[in-house]
């Protein structure tokens, strides 16, 4: 089997829910480029084995393979995939209960995702991080947080709506 096959393949067991068969099977694609040599490559199919790993419940997995994979990207000036990997790895600190430094990470990643102008990555990392805020006592910040998550969206569900108009209200309370 080709290697294109095998990517679409692992794809499509993620996309049928399959995620630790798709975990698995990216994580050998990935081995496959890094032997290449393909290190971008590489780092691409381990996040994607990453998010596997993490909708398949095993968070350790999918931090441990996601490890520093942002710092390809960073080498090669991709902004975009490098923010997307520093959030990946703070997805699972955060389901590792490692709720400090996965804040860190989702910090790091919004830099880099409005460097390359993703909108959407963006204000999903931002309510990520608004939800870790509010866990650790931090009100105002969660709430500059999920104001700054809908500021970023152009279409806003019911629910964001309803939610954006309540942020903005109390934001405008607080700078009275």
């Amino acid at each position: 089997m080709k290697i294109e096959e095998e990517i679409q393949l692992a794809k499509q067991m993620y996309q049928k829910k399959r995620y630790g068969e798709s975990a698995e099977l990216f994580k050998t694609i990935a081995l496959h480029f890094e032997e290449e040599g393909d290190y971008p490559i590489a780092a691409e199919m381990q996040n994607n084995a990453s998010v596997a790993f993490l909708m398949s419940g095993n968070a350790k997995l999918a931090y441990e393979i996601a490890k520093d994979t942002h710092k390809f990207f960073q080498n090669v000036g991709d902004e975009k995939n490098c923010g997307l990997a520093l959030g990946n790895q703070a997805a699972a600190l955060e389901h590792l209960g490692e709720k400090g430094m996965a804040l860190e990470l989702y910090t790091m990643a919004i830099t880099h995702l409005e460097n390359a102008g993703e909108v959407e990555s963006k204000a999903y990392i931002l309510k990520r991080m608004s939800s870790l805020q509010v866990q650790q006592g931090k009100q105002l910040e969660a709430l500059g947080s999920m104001t700054s998550a809908l500021n970023n969206l152009e279409e806003l569900s019911g629910k964001e709506k309803i939610l954006k108009k309540l942020t903005d209200f109390v934001m405008k309370l607080s700078s009275r």
